[in-house]
């Protein structure tokens, strides 16, 4: 297989993925505060998972 035709068929593949990563992260932030305020208890048992 051709390296450069690997590249072109997929042109955006790259660039989707990362933007899903960015978007997964953004959630899991506002996931942790939403757990800080409404469970604060539980949220410091999570603690050892962020560490």
């Amino acid at each position: 297989m051709n390296p450069t035709t690997a590249q072109q068929s997929a042109p955006g593949a790259g660039r989707a993925r990362t933007h899903l990563l960015y978007l997964a992260v953004i959630v899991a932030v506002a996931a942790g505060i939403a757990v800080g305020f409404i469970w604060p208890d539980a949220a410091v048992e999570l603690k050892p998972i962020g560490t």
